[in-house]
């Protein structure tokens, strides 16, 4: 009676077995494979120590699961991986090249032990079935893995970000205080040049444990809008706030506007220097307290200096603004749309040099209009233009800026 052929299991597990008692050529073969596709672990001598022994610790706890048969869920990441992960979150080296790793090893570990089952006496179909369980075993085992390795990659880059932050953020917060006949010096960042600072921050629509992520990746794309050639300094004051200084000589405005999905940005303008890190952020800071007091329906996603102009003096206290805009408007502050209508023609008119020609043609209307709302204008604040016309500009563009919160409410009719 010929011999029973053994079954996948057996082929499966008594290679496993046999290459547990020398895993050293599986293990180099996996290793080189690994380190000239990812050049950014193996290149670090320190690094390829760590992830020769992370290799070797997960290719015999996968043997040892094929060779025994012991359940997958009984498989842990070994310590040594862990430490790979923690490395690698310190020097900021992303996640996905510690999972592309594992899935680079998971590869060459299956055609390795494929190649050998092959040179086995057993048949076609032995040979297949060995490979499906192969596959599902390291499957299931560099899944289980690479979820406590992510954990610990996340976790050790919290704790290595905050502790930099606060670091970082100390000396940020004694050089914004400091006088300007003080050594000024910022952490990694050159003071020199022109910069332009930044208050990025989230609104209410971004889930509060995704503002953090968002804000980081905003940065990178801030950078680029404003043609950053250097690196920016970025702090973090808060969980739901970045500053953040950025080496520009120019604002391209609607390039930084295109980048704030879901995110608002107050710059100040490009100055350089120690004065012009602390005078660039300071108009940053009005900026977004001007920002945060506006109207959420008002879409003001982006706000710089030009933007204000003198609106910027009520961002000392934007609650006042209200009361200042409506006594200086009058009846011009009514939250309603004939209010509306005529604060908009007399922006226009005085914007134009009081002009009712280029008003007229700006409007699409005849300048009979535009001088017939004019006069309206003037009845419904109760006094003439000439009378604090510079206090009704400033008024005029609050109401631009901030929408309803300086507004007067209209009871419904």
């Amino acid at each position: 009676m010929p011999p029973v052929p053994p079954s996948a299991s057996d082929t499966l597990g008594h290679l496993a077995q046999r290459l547990l008692a020398d895993s050293t050529a599986l293990v180099a073969g996996v290793l080189e494979e690994i380190a000239v596709a990812l050049p950014e672990l193996a290149g670090d001598p320190r690094l390829r120590a760590v992830l020769a022994a992370t290799v070797q610790d997960t290719i015999r706890a996968g043997l040892d699961v094929l060779g025994s048969g012991a359940p997958v869920a009984g498989v842990r990441a070994p310590e040594v991986g862990l430490e790979l992960a923690r490395h690698l979150a310190q020097r900021g080296v992303p996640i996905s090249v510690m999972l592309r790793a594992y899935r680079l090893g998971q590869a060459a570990f299956q055609r390795e032990l494929i190649d050998l089952i092959a040179a086995t006496s057993a048949d076609a179909g032995e040979i297949a079935a060995a490979a499906r369980d192969l596959a599902s075993v390291t499957f299931s085992i560099v899944d289980a893995v690479s979820e406590e390795v992510v954990a610990a990659y996340q976790t050790e880059r919290d704790g290595w970000m905050r502790q930099r932050n606060t670091a970082r953020l100390a000396k940020v917060t004694a050089l914004l205080a400091s006088r300007p006949a003080d050594s000024d010096t910022a952490p990694g960042y050159d003071l020199a040049p022109p910069h332009v600072a930044a208050v990025l921050w989230c609104g209410p629509d971004v889930d509060e444990d995704a503002r953090p992520g968002r804000l980081e990746r905003l940065v990178p794309e801030v950078a680029a809008a404003l043609g950053c050639t250097r690196p920016p300094l970025v702090v973090a004051p808060d969980a739901s706030t970045l500053w953040g200084w950025f080496p520009a000589a120019s604002v391209p405005v609607d390039a930084v506007r295109a980048t704030l999905t879901g995110a608002f940005a107050a710059l100040g303008d490009p100055a350089p220097g120690p004065a012009g890190f602390r005078g660039s952020h300071r108009q940053a800071r009005q900026g977004q307290q001007i920002a945060v007091a506006a109207d959420p329906r008002s879409g003001l996603r982006l706000i710089t200096p030009a933007q204000l102009g003198p609106l910027a003096l009520l961002a000392l206290d934007p609650s006042t603004a209200a009361h200042w805009v409506q006594a200086a408007l009058g009846g011009l502050a009514d939250d309603d749309e004939p209010a509306a209508r005529l604060r908009e023609t007399l922006w226009v008119y005085l914007s134009t040099g009081s002009s009712l020609a280029a008003a007229a043609a700006e409007q699409h209307v005849h300048r009979n209009t535009i001088q017939y709302r004019v006069r309206r204008a003037e009845q419904v604040r109760g006094r003439p233009l000439s009378d604090g016309r510079i206090d009704v500009e400033v008024a005029l563009l609050a109401c631009r800026l901030l929408g309803s919160t300086v507004l007067r409410p209209v009871p419904d009719a």
